[in-house]
């Protein structure tokens, strides 16, 4: 089974996760950055690991920027808790439009790691692998 841990804890991970997807669809910086352990690193295909909750939201929103209209839906395909940390996989489609007007669908998936902190869960560690579609809206 791909689902392993207290129910409770996979509940408040499964809520993380849609909040994610909200606070991007929102474009609600504050509440995107919320997500983050302070600590957390997000690695994206496309440069450097970007590490820490301020750091990741100023870039993240440098990135949405260039997409005026962004609705990310996700749903997990894999979750295992042991303790005060987690793995998991969210497997996302984000439909896009970019600054120059082009549209198209990114399929992908997240390999994530998750640390729990003073009874909440966070990002530790979020790693994107675009698997189809990013070509059609990379704006340069």
């Amino acid at each position: 089974m791909n689902f392993s841990g207290p129910l409770e804890d996979r509940i408040a991970i499964y809520e993380l996760n849609w909040a994610y997807g909200d606070a991007v669809c929102r474009r609600d910086k504050a509440d995107f950055a919320a997500t983050w352990a302070d600590d957390g690193i997000w690695h994206l295909p496309w440069g450097e690991p970007v590490q820490g909750r301020q750091v990741i939201a100023d870039y993240w929103a440098e990135q949405i920027a260039n997409y005026p209209f962004h609705n990310f839906a996700s749903y997990t395909g894999a979750l295992a808790i042991d303790g005060d940390r987690a793995t998991g996989r969210m497997w996302t489609t984000e439909t896009v439009q970019n600054i120059k007007g082009a549209t198209g669908v990114v399929i992908g998936r997240y390999d994530d790691e998750y640390v729990k902190r003073d009874g909440r869960w966070y990002y530790a560690s979020k790693r994107f692998t675009p698997l189809h579609g990013l070509e059609s809206i990379v704006t340069d």
